[in-house]
């Protein structure tokens, strides 16, 4: 089976955030859709393991952020590449409250939406929220991101815990460890975390992170 034909499917990028009284999650989600327009519903998937998914169980409602193609790669690593249960994902950032008293940043977001979960169904790795709509609000006229944007234009990779996630199906063509000094070197990437073993002394001009898709100068050395 080619699992390459699943990314002919059409896919947005979104923030999905819940707070249940005690903790706060958000975390990207590319798994976002209306369902219904009588009553207004939407669907998000989230994966099991994301520390939002029992946060948006816990407090029965979320908002949920729609990316534009202004965010930066810096904003879809910190939501889509590190833990809400490790990071206060929105320090340093402009927050604002849903009316169901759900943090969002509309930095690099064109729409909001304030949902009531009222259904969920388990479908193994993930948990799908149905969510009834009970405020809308556009932020900007930015054209939202698309998942084919994210990936052809800002070279963004797939968090393993994506719904769209295919093993080895978008690995970055790094070049070879070698023409070094003959010691092993490491790089961590300040957005990701992921960290590249090479016996270069200097990355690559046209380096990027496999895992959040950034460039050279958001990698550290680190020995």
């Amino acid at each position: 089976m080619d699992k390459k034909a699943l990314f002919k499917f059409s896919y947005g990028v979104y923030v999905v955030s819940a707070t249940d009284g005690e903790r706060t999650g958000a975390c990207v989600v590319n798994t976002g859709l209306q369902l219904t327009s009588d009553p207004y519903q939407v669907m998000v998937a989230i994966n099991k393991e994301n520390n939002t998914c029992s946060v948006v169980q816990n407090a029965g409602h979320f908002a949920l952020a729609v990316l534009s193609e202004k965010a930066t790669m810096e904003l879809v690593g910190r939501f889509g590449f590190k833990s809400s249960a490790d990071i206060d994902k929105y320090e340093g950032l402009k927050t604002e409250t849903s009316s169901l008293f759900d943090p969002y940043t509309p930095e690099g977001a064109c729409a909001v939406l304030s949902c009531v979960v009222v259904n969920t169904l388990d479908v193994g790795t993930h948990i799908l929220f149905v969510g009834e709509v009970t405020d809308a609000k556009v932020l900007t006229a930015d054209k939202p991101m698309t998942y084919e944007y994210y990936h052809t234009v800002l070279r963004g990779k797939t968090p393993p815990k994506a719904s769209a996630y295919v093993e080895g199906a978008d690995a970055s063509e790094q070049p070879a460890a070698g023409s070094g000094d003959g010691k092993l070197h490491h790089f961590r990437c300040m957005v990701c975390g992921y960290v590249y073993e090479t016996e270069l002394t200097e990355l690559p001009d046209d380096f990027t992170c496999p895992m959040c898709g950034v460039g050279k100068d958001k990698f550290e050395q680190v020995d």
